[in-house]
């Protein structure tokens, strides 16, 4: 059994669409093919589930309307809304597909819903975390309604399963994480038997419910996370993650021309390059694949290269040596250092600040500290919640400078540090740069320097590690 998992950039043209397309009726074939090979087992152990993400930028478009509305401009936000559904609407149509009038209907089902939301956000004029993820889920929504209505005119038999009651999650809304044990319990009951019937299963990726119904969204790029937790639910043998990219660079091809694909990895290690600021897969993609001990092969390809290579994630990577190697250099920009110094009287806070400043303090992506003061440095996107922590009364509080962090992924044994010659070849080449600070981090060496700095001391790190 196989998962397939689409980008919502590679959807975003007929192009792609039709890409898509082709790869899931081959795939479906093979699978079929095999099935019937394999009179002997469980039909169940063959057939193709495909997980879709919102076209383009969908996402963004949905969660600028809900801010609009939350600001109480709700025309500015319908008419955002509007060109969502324009969007996919042209898209559609240069697909030629015969049911585009019901598909259109269907897209204006869809605007309805997220219309009645906004009209709802735009009288309180509060936009929760819960209100969010019931907008933004829609993006999806639109998506899966083009890819069936797409699949259908190819003649393939494919279901629609609403991920909403499959993939089970807490109620972290906006960062929701799956219950794994749930989530298999509802697989094997709403997907297996689909597939036993060799249909082509069709869901949703980045969306999920609370045990009670209510929509949860997992965080950005977590289309990655709901195709691994349905892999292993279901015993997949193999995830391939269709992308416009054939797999994970030794830094963003964007900032860096001559990066290299790299060929193999370990999940533990794809995890770490994606936590460092390499927007490839979510940071925890491979968790549910890891925690079940499976024997999945996890694969990243494009459609667009014929032959092209591609990187392939397994549980473990077999060497020939043992030699430390650096994997990949990654980039975080928009940082903030942050000083916070005790005030006198910090000894009167009471249980629930001290959890509080503690829950703050343990979101930073890096901090020291003395008995007197604290720095931290955190996206400066966040600087407003994680000063929530932090009482004035009993602290002093200043920003330092804007940072950038480059993180240098290393190939290692996981309680082996990290050698001191890479180390000191990390060093001289940041020699140019104002290094504020550099600390080891799991997996990773993280250097912090100014911002405007970043790009030059990832190009440079890349140079010296990987091209010379």
């Amino acid at each position: 059994m196989i998962v397939y998992k689409f980008g919502g950039a590679l959807a975003r043209t007929k192009r792609g669409l039709e890409a898509l397309a082709r790869l899931v009726a081959e795939r479906y074939a093979r699978e079929l093919a095999r099935a019937r090979r394999s009179a002997t087992k469980k039909p169940s152990e063959h057939g193709l589930v495909v997980v879709v993400s919102a076209i383009g930028h969908t996402t963004r478009q949905l969660t600028r309307a809900a801010e609009l509305a939350e600001e109480g401009k709700l025309h500015e936000a319908e008419s955002v809304l509007d060109r969502i559904v324009a969007q996919h609407e042209q898209l559609a149509a240069t697909l030629v597909l015969e049911a585009e009038e019901d598909l259109f209907e269907t897209f204006d089902e869809i605007a309805g819903s997220v219309r009645s939301l906004l009209e709802g956000i735009a009288i309180t004029r509060e936009l929760s975390a819960r209100s969010r993820d019931a907008v933004i889920a829609h993006g999806e929504e639109f998506a899966i309604a083009l890819i069936h209505a797409l699949l259908v005119e190819c003649d393939l038999p494919v279901h629609i399963v609403d991920a909403r009651v499959v993939i089970i999650t807490n109620e972290a809304f906006g960062h929701a994480a799956p219950e794994a044990a749930m989530v298999a319990e509802r697989a094997l009951a709403l997907i297996a038997p689909r597939l036993r019937r060799f249909e082509v299963v069709l869901t949703q990726g980045f969306v999920g419910a609370t045990a009670d119904g209510v929509t949860t969204t997992m965080g950005s790029e977590s289309s990655d996370l709901t195709a691994t937790v349905l892999a292993a639910s279901l015993g997949a043998e193999e995830v391939v993650i269709w992308k416009m990219l054939p797999g994970i660079y030794s830094a963003d091809p964007e900032l860096v021309t001559r990066a290299r694909l790299i060929r193999a990895l370990s999940f533990e290690e794809a995890e770490e390059i994606g936590a460092r600021g390499a927007r490839v897969l979510f940071p925890s993609f491979a968790h549910p694949l890891m925690r079940s001990k499976s024997k999945t092969v996890l694969r990243i390809a494009t459609p667009f290269v014929a032959g092209a290579r591609h990187t392939v994630l397994t549980r473990e990577i077999a060497s020939a040596t043992r030699r430390q190697k650096p994997l990949a250099v990654a980039l975080e920009e928009k940082l903030i250092s942050i000083r916070i110094v005790s005030r006198e009287g910090k000894e009167l806070l009471d249980r629930r600040a001290r959890e509080r400043m503690q829950s703050a303090l343990a979101t930073a992506l890096a901090r020291w500290s003395t008995p007197a003061e604290t720095v931290a440095i955190i996206p400066r996107d966040t600087r407003r919640s994680f000063l929530i922590g932090f009482d004035r009364e009993f602290y002093a509080i200043s920003d330092g400078p804007a940072l950038a962090a480059i993180a240098v992924v290393v190939r290692k044994g996981k309680s082996e540090p990290i050698d001191a010659a890479l180390t000191a070849q990390i060093v001289r080449s940041m020699r140019s740069f104002h290094l504020h600070v550099m600390l080891p981090i799991e997996q990773s060496i993280v250097l912090f320097v100014n911002e405007s700095e970043g790009r030059a001391a990832l190009r440079k790190l890349h140079h010296d590690l990987f091209e010379t």
